[in-house]
């Protein structure tokens, strides 16, 4: 861990140290989520050629489960963006948002958090960004390991001759170019550097996580629970894929009568499509020779990898087979299915909801919008199609056929802003006013007449 900006000293190492098993951890998870399973496990299918004595074992059948677990875990977390309420300027505030084109970039944030177990915010006055955890540098207290006191990114830049540095810190953002030594990896001397202020109660760096514990600062990726079964599973359905390949090609058996020879090269052959006069005590005709390859062990290691493999990575089969494989369920029956993936979404959310909701209150006040913190509300939804029948059915028989909402809140519903529902609310009005017939009134003269002195 690092304790104190003394890293970033001339002549220290680039990148720290201490810092490159996690570095190198992040290159893996990235290059398995890029597909690239049989570069990062290269030296495990050589220790598998040593120890059967094969050449050429690299295998080649990917299952990029990684991938897979990866996206569906953003897709259950962000896939439909959170939705906003508060009881400031709500719509200029989701206008901001998708100007911003938050949404997508919260998507890659937790992206992040699955594959890599951080996934960061990053924004220097209005803009905001995503940043690749495998440019932060995290200086904690030397009390309290959990508290950071500087968020530091930096990468090579200029053909790796130099390195560039920011250094977020309460009220300011420092921004370094050093020298760098691309052979030695070493830091030069510093070139220039420009520091802005910014307000100290706005965060310029917003950390999300997946899990973590007592004795570290970063989140656990989904990867490394499942890393040892999707590599033995690879392994062995490579092994059933060479016997199968070795078995491919017929064969036959029959008598020696069946054979022919070429007269160029002295090879023997079956001319298959001929007739074979058979010798004397031959009694065989030619056929086919099949094999009865016994898989079936191989095939149930197979199915019980797999079983492991949706527990552990808590996706559940229904998950990995998309649900209801294209049949129509209700909406209670597919989240009764979906069940695991669900209570994994809801953790992650519980662990990074106040990092959002401090977000997007410091883009309301960077931009000045009259959206405050405590009376901002964020719905985050779980990416399953809802079954607006059911749900509605279902308020209707809990509030004893009553009217569950107000023409306003059913509008709203429906994604409209709060300018659009009021024009919408006008127009319902209008018409009602139109369709509706005069109503015709009498008079009484006669009571008219006694009044009349």
């Amino acid at each position: 861990m690092l304790f104190d900006l003394s890293f970033l000293d001339k002549g220290k190492k680039w990148p720290p140290e201490s810092e490159l098993p996690r570095i190198r951890r992040y290159e893996e998870n990235e290059r398995l989520f890029l597909t690239e399973h049989a570069e990062v496990w290269a030296e495990e299918w050589k220790k598998v050629e040593a120890q059967f004595r094969k050449c050429k074992m690299k295998v080649d059948l990917v299952l990029n489960y990684h991938q897979l677990i990866t996206k569906k875990t953003a897709d259950f977390v962000c896939g439909d963006f959170p939705t906003i309420e508060s009881e400031g300027d709500t719509d200029i505030l989701v206008e901001l948002t998708d100007r911003l084109m938050l949404a997508p970039k919260t998507y890659e944030a937790f992206i992040d958090v699955s594959r890599y177990g951080n996934g960061i915010f990053k924004h220097v006055g209005t803009s905001i960004s995503t940043a690749t955890p495998k440019v932060w540098f995290p200086v904690v207290s030397e009390k309290n390991t959990k508290e950071i006191c500087f968020n530091v990114f930096g990468w090579p830049i200029g053909n790796e001759t130099q390195l560039y540095v920011e250094i977020h810190s309460r009220g300011s953002v420092d921004q370094r170019w050093y020298e760098l030594d691309k052979e030695k990896h070493e830091i030069g001397d510093l070139i220039k550097s420009e520091v802005s202020s910014v307000d100290p109660d706005i965060s310029t760096v917003l950390i999300l996580t997946n899990i973590t514990h007592s004795s570290s600062l970063f989140g656990i990726d989904d990867y490394v629970i499942i890393n040892s079964l999707i590599k033995h599973l690879m392994w062995r359905l490579h092994c059933v894929d060479l016997v199968l390949d070795k078995h491919a090609e017929p064969s036959m058996v029959g008598p020696e009568s069946a054979l022919a020879q070429d007269p160029r090269t002295g090879e023997y052959f079956v001319p298959l499509g001929n007739y074979f006069v058979q010798a004397p005590g031959e009694n065989k005709d030619p056929k086919y020779l099949t094999w009865d390859g016994n898989l079936d062990a191989a095939y149930k290691e197979i199915d019980f990898i797999i079983s492991q493999l949706y527990i552990l990575s808590e996706m559940g089969q229904a998950f990995i087979d998309g649900g209801g494989q294209g049949s129509a369920e209700s909406g209670t029956a597919l989240k009764l299915r979906m069940v695991s993936p669900r209570i994994k979404a809801k953790r992650i959310v519980n662990l990074n909801k106040g990092a959002f909701k401090i977000l997007l209150a410091d883009l309301a006040k960077l931009n000045h919008i009259d959206v405050k913190y405590k009376d901002l509300s964020i719905t985050w939804n779980d990416g399953l199609p809802v079954d607006e029948v059911e749900e509605t059915n279902r308020l209707v028989a809990a509030t004893g056929g009553k009217a569950i909402m107000s023409q306003y809140a059913a509008i709203k519903s429906m994604g409209k802003t709060d300018t659009e529902v009021e024009a919408e609310l006008k127009q319902m009005q209008t018409e009602d006013a139109t369709s509706s017939p005069y109503v015709l009134g009498t008079v009484d003269q006669n009571a008219d007449m006694e009044t009349t002195p």
